[in-house]
Order: C-alpha cells, then structure tokens, then sequence
C-alpha cells in the first residue's frame, strides 16, 4: 500500500509542476521588404563606370510599423565596397562601379534601419562585361565598308544567289532599332532589333530590304547553309541538334538573337534558338496587314516562312545591294 501512495504522490508532483511551469514569449523581429534596384543591361563593356540605384517606394514592414531612418550598403560580388549608412528618404544617391576586368558581376544593395530594430532586405543585379573586340568570332566571309548619310561601318558581306547580302545582322547608329537586352555593347555583334515598318527604310543607299522570294531564290531552304559556326564568349550560339548541320555553305553567317514582342517587352525572346529577318513582303488576313519574314529554329533543318505585326514584332535585317 505504502508503495501505491508514493507512485500515486509522484504522480501528482509531476502535474503540479508542470502546471506551474513559467509561460515564455517568443519575439520576431519585423522584416523589411519590398526593394528594387535600378535595370541593367546584360552586357556592358569593361572598363566603363556602370550607375546603379535603390528604390524605396514599394518598402513595407512586416507588422506595418515604421523603420526610421534607413540606412543602404552596397556589395559587388563578394566584396564589400560602400558600407557608407545614409538616410535613403532624405537622399539616396547613386552608387557607381566600374568593372575593370572581363567577366560576371553581382552588385547587391542591402537596406536597413538604422535603429537595429529589423532585418535587411536586399535586391541585386547581375551582368557580364565583355571586350566586345574579342567577344565574338567565327563570321566568315569578306568584309566591306556601308555608308550611310552621316557615318559608314564595317560589315560582312557575300555575293550569294544573284544578289550582294549583308551577311551580319544590319545595325545603325540612329536612334532607331534596339539591342539585345537593352546592351548597346552587342549592337554591331549581334545586330538590332526593327519592326516591318522601321524595316523598310533602315536600309543604307544602294541597299535594300528583299523581297520574300528573292530570300528563297537566293538562300534556298536548308537551315544549316545559312547557320554560322559563330562563336559568343567561346561558347557555340548555335546548340547541337542531330538534324541539323552546320555548314554555312553561304557565308550568310546566321546567328539565333531570337526576336522582340513590343507590345508586352521590350526584351528580346528565343536566344540561342531562333534567327528570323524581315522582308519587303506583306500580306493582308482578315483586317490586318502583316509583315513576312523568314526565320530558323534551331532544331529544324528548314528554313520556315512567317507573318506578323508590322508595329509591335522586332526582327532582325539583312539588306542586299541594288
């Protein structure tokens, strides 16, 4: 019985005393969000100083209270470079880099208040800077001056079918066209991007946009005779496909720089899959008037026929000689 009694008190003692046991309240400490840095472009060339910006205007905290006086330091991959604490809602200055070598960089803003009293939030951007002297190769071919009104560039260039190509994508000077990815750096590498309508006239003199048959006539239908085996920071742009050979039989030095959507981005869509260029073509379906183009899918041995918005689909160029 005296051992039932002493089993049935320990019992006892054990709920008593978790009964008594303290309550203990766990703190978070609120976070900060909503930060967003200034666009860069994807490439840029070394040696050039590179602006960046934090903006605050979307920054919440998590339990809506107010930070105070918020403080911004800035890290370029990772090795900190600006730990400067500055009130961003009085003054948020620019921060400015310059990449001295070729390469990638990470350059990472990181907001916080100064009253120690929540978490950072931090936005990065990343990008390439490139030599753009050396960043491409593999065009074939014999090149040639083109002159336009004001200025003259050098360009590829190949007497193919009976017509005189432009064998690189056109890029102007003008302030007409865009580049890839809002990188100026690649402009005359990879060329820019036209719609139909800025098409027809981008031509320089004695040059003009093809017709849809002349691009037949002259380039044929195998994709892999206009492909070139080019070359973008040592990597191949065209990826392998067993159906698909590259010869560049034509010198016509196609590169897959994809295309533009204006009416959703200005961004350009499909690198490293799709080359497509206008023509001087147009069609009517319905109560539009379409532009035609010709255009290469990377995994495709044909080269296939398309249509579209002459104002809102950006395309690349390729004249020939009149």
């Amino acid at each position: 019985m005296k051992i039932k009694i002493a089993i049935l008190a320990l019992a006892f003692a054990a709920v008593l005393g978790v009964g008594c046991k303290k309550t203990t309240t766990t703190t978070t400490t609120p976070s900060l969000g909503g930060l967003w840095m200034s666009a860069q472009p994807q490439f840029v060339q070394y040696g050039e100083e590179q602006e960046f910006r934090v903006y605050i205007d979307d920054i919440y905290v998590s339990d809506n209270t107010d930070p105070g006086t918020m403080g911004v330091y800035w890290q370029v991959s990772s090795y900190e470079r600006d730990t400067t604490t500055r009130d961003v809602d009085k003054s948020n200055p620019a921060y400015y880099f310059t990449p001295e070598d070729q390469g990638t960089y990470t350059v990472t803003a990181t907001l916080y208040a100064v009253n120690g009293k929540y978490y950072s939030a931090t936005s990065s951007v990343t990008f390439q800077a490139i030599d753009p002297d050396t960043a491409m190769d593999g065009f074939e071919g014999a090149t040639e001056d083109i002159y336009f009104d004001e200025y003259e560039i050098e360009m590829y260039t190949a007497l193919i079918g009976e017509h005189t190509w432009m064998c690189q994508n056109l890029f102007t000077l003008e302030p007409v066209g865009r580049a890839y990815q809002d990188s100026d750096v690649v402009a005359d590498l990879f060329g820019q991007y036209y719609s139909w309508e800025e098409a027809q006239t981008i031509c320089p003199d004695g040059w003009r946009l093809p017709t849809a048959a002349e691009f037949d006539e002259d380039l044929g239908n195998i994709s892999g005779e206009l492909m070139g085996k080019v070359r973008f920071l040592d990597v191949e742009m065209w990826p392998y496909w067993p159906d698909v050979v590259i010869t560049n039989e034509t010198k016509f030095n196609a590169i897959p720089v994809g295309y533009m959507d204006l009416a959703t981005s200005s961004q350009a869509r499909g690198y490293k899959e799709y080359a497509a260029w206008w023509t001087s073509d147009s069609v009517v379906e319905g109560d539009e008037s379409l532009g035609v183009f010709r255009y290469i899918y990377c995994e495709e041995p044909y080269i296939k026929k398309g249509k579209g918005s002459k104002e809102s689909l950006a395309l690349s160029v390729r004249c020939v000689k009149e």
